[in-house]
């Protein structure tokens, strides 16, 4: 990649050292970053505090601090303003040029949707015809079974009436039960590729489970109790106790006590 300090004509740092180099220019001539050493020299020499007059000093000296802060938070925004008005003019540049892309996109894939439905239904169509022929097939084999399966008993029925009026005997007549033949077709189908591209991109259906949430009461413990899902409850509890909420069932909330310095 070209160092953009190597291009002919131009010294300036690329942008993300400059803006660093510039915000230390502009706490130098604005004299900040002489106040913050001081500061920082004179909070090293504080002693403990022993007294109220001592603990006034450290309210002082943290106004002070406070103040430094925000007056370098300042300069960094005079400079920060602009990069960020850059950024939304670039990313605006680039949602109009893609704009179209997308809009293409979307229509391929819708396109692309309708045919992938049109191959299902033809599919469904010769599975169920198949499934149609299979079971024509299977009554016309079954029927063919039960017909031999009939003649076989009364094959043996008559060498059975035949044995029983050659033994001169009274007997009641048997009657023999051939073994039913069942008769099943297997259909087999063959799943492949939808379409394929010249350039050797294929387009295959694919399935996406989704979810939608129906009782937050019915989710197990392990959604309930997850890190995120606490601290985004955390969250809406926080928002409730600073708008004036003060009970809520399985929350304890209560008072904490700071120091506010202006």
């Amino acid at each position: 990649m070209e160092n953009p300090r190597a291009v002919i004509g131009s010294n300036r740092a690329p942008i993300d050292e400059q803006v660093v180099i510039d915000l230390a220019e502009a706490l130098v001539a604005e004299g900040l970053t002489k106040r913050i050493d001081e500061l920082l020299a004179s909070f090293s020499r504080a002693p403990e505090i022993t007294s109220p007059e001592i603990a006034g000093r450290y309210a002082e000296i943290i106004k002070q601090m406070v103040a430094a802060g925000k007056a370098v938070e300042a300069e960094r925004e005079k400079l920060n303003r602009p990069l960020l008005t850059a950024q939304r003019a670039l990313k605006g540049r680039a949602d109009a040029i893609t704009a179209p892309l997308k809009e293409a996109e979307l229509t391929a894939r819708a396109r692309l949707k309708k045919f992938d439905d049109h191959i299902a239904e033809l599919e469904r169509q010769r599975e169920a015809e198949a499934q149609r022929i299979a079971e024509q097939e299977r009554q016309r084999l079954q029927a063919i079974a039960d017909q031999e399966a009939q003649k076989e008993r009364d094959r043996l029925q008559a060498i059975e009436n035949e044995r029983a009026a050659a033994e001169a005997r009274e007997a009641t007549v048997v009657e023999v039960q051939a073994e039913t033949v069942e008769v099943a077709v297997e259909v087999t189908t063959n799943a492949g590729p939808i379409a394929q591209g010249d350039f050797g991109a294929k387009v295959s259906r694919t399935t996406t489970w989704k979810h939608e949430i129906i009782s937050v009461r019915q989710l197990p413990d392990s959604i309930l109790k997850h890190a995120k899902v606490i601290e985004a409850i955390d969250k809406v509890i926080a928002a409730q106790v600073r708008s004036g909420t003060r009970e809520m069932k399985g929350v304890r909330i209560f008072a904490e006590t700071g120091i506010a310095i202006r």
